[in-house]
């Protein structure tokens, strides 16, 4: 079961984890240089995708059928969502070091631009085998979710242009 919630924690909220990885604490982030109502939403959003993830469980059960269907799902995919993970690190990292050195930020950015696509297209790819094992109830939420965090994204990113 801790394996399970692991793996949708990994599924759901990679997307929102990794730009969240390359800062410290969430308190921290942009601290004197982004606009104090934008780091307020930027820690919103964080917090509300932890909640709609540690929550999902609680207020959407899954069967034990969907739970054998969904660990087969993520354990098809452990292997490509580790290495995504890597990559991801690997090109903020690229960036990190090119900025430092004034080097190739083009190449750099290039990177994370790749690794950002081949997030986005294994979350599409899990998340095609993924929603036809959920109830409609099941899907309502995620789709609830997403447009929560979608709403908050687009708040956070107002706030910080003004």
């Amino acid at each position: 079961m801790k394996t399970l919630t692991l793996s949708l924690l990994a599924v759901f909220g990679l997307a929102t984890a990794i730009p969240a990885m390359a800062f410290s604490r969430v308190s921290d982030i942009g601290e004197g240089i982004i606009p104090d109502e934008a780091r307020t939403s930027i820690r919103e959003i964080l917090r509300t995708a932890a909640r709609h993830v540690l929550t999902f469980r609680k207020q959407t059960p899954l069967s034990d059928e969907q739970k054998a269907a969904l660990s087969k799902i993520l354990a098809e995919h452990r292997e490509e969502i580790r290495a995504q993970i890597k990559k991801g690190r690997d090109a903020r990292h690229a960036m990190e070091t090119a900025v430092k050195e004034n080097g190739s930020t083009k190449a750099a950015a290039e990177k994370i631009g790749d690794a950002a696509r081949d997030r986005a297209l294994l979350m599409a790819r899990i998340g095609a085998q993924v929603r036809p094992l959920l109830t409609p109830e099941q899907q309502k939420y995620i789709a609830d979710a997403h447009g929560e965090i979608d709403t908050l994204v687009d708040g956070a990113l107002a706030a910080a242009l003004r």
